[in-house]
């Protein structure tokens, strides 16, 4: 899943951050959850975005059809490590390359369907598109909503051929760091310039510091209409 990605984002240490809040928290068997009440068995799924693939990995496990990809090999690379599914993870630029046809395709905080037709490429693809995006960035106060959920809402209701459904899921993605250099390192790499203003919301715990982290998403279940 790739939360933050861009060109060449899953580096070492990346990947390390990321695993740690991936195997302390519920978030993404709780996502999976979600995800598998809009999916059937029978289904051909591919995942576009996957990043280190660990909800794809879940799927996998529960039985699904699923195919992982992604354009970043460092990320794949980790995939196929922690899962052993080498020959479902594949790399699949999918912002300047068709995408084979499925059945469904699965994006989770990945892809931009407003842009440049990418919903319509999509769709003749695929007849039902799982597009799961972010609400919000940030924390406590500082916390700010995204117009994002509703301006997909507008762009969506004013689309011509299709149907959809939103709904809403909130899980815990708290980010464990090993100690006050590893936390004043993760807060300059993902806050940048508001790296202070977030460093006050980093808490003490048994095991060395933690960030909280409530990730409030909008899912679109989106399906060509026939």
């Amino acid at each position: 899943m790739s939360a933050y990605q861009s060109e060449a984002w899953w580096d070492d240490e990346r990947i390390r951050w990321y695993d740690k809040a991936a195997v302390q928290t519920e978030f993404h068997s709780l996502l999976a959850k979600e995800i598998e009440k809009h999916i059937s068995k029978e289904e051909r799924i591919l995942e576009l975005g996957a990043g280190l693939g660990y909800v794809s990995e879940i799927l996998m496990n529960d039985g699904y059809d699923l195919t992982a990809s992604d354009n970043d090999e460092n990320a794949l690379a980790a995939a196929k490590k922690r899962t052993g599914f080498n020959d479902r993870f594949i790399l699949l630029d999918s912002e300047k390359e068709e995408t084979p046809q499925i059945d469904t395709l699965l994006m989770i905080f990945f892809g931009r369907i407003k842009e440049n037709g990418n919903l319509e490429k999509y769709l003749r693809s695929a007849g039902k598109i799982i597009y799961i995006i972010s609400e919000h960035r940030g924390q406590g106060e500082d916390s700010r909503r995204f117009r994002e959920p509703d301006d997909t809402v507008s762009f969506l209701e004013k689309t011509p051929g299709i149907t959809f459904s939103h709904h809403h899921f909130s899980a815990a993605f708290n980010q464990p760091l090993d100690n006050e250099e590893d936390a004043t390192r993760f807060l300059k790499r993902m806050y940048k310039d508001s790296a202070d203003k977030y460093a006050k919301y980093i808490i003490h715990d048994n095991d060395g510091l933690l960030l909280p982290n409530e990730k409030h998403t909008s899912i679109f279940i989106i399906r060509r209409s026939l």
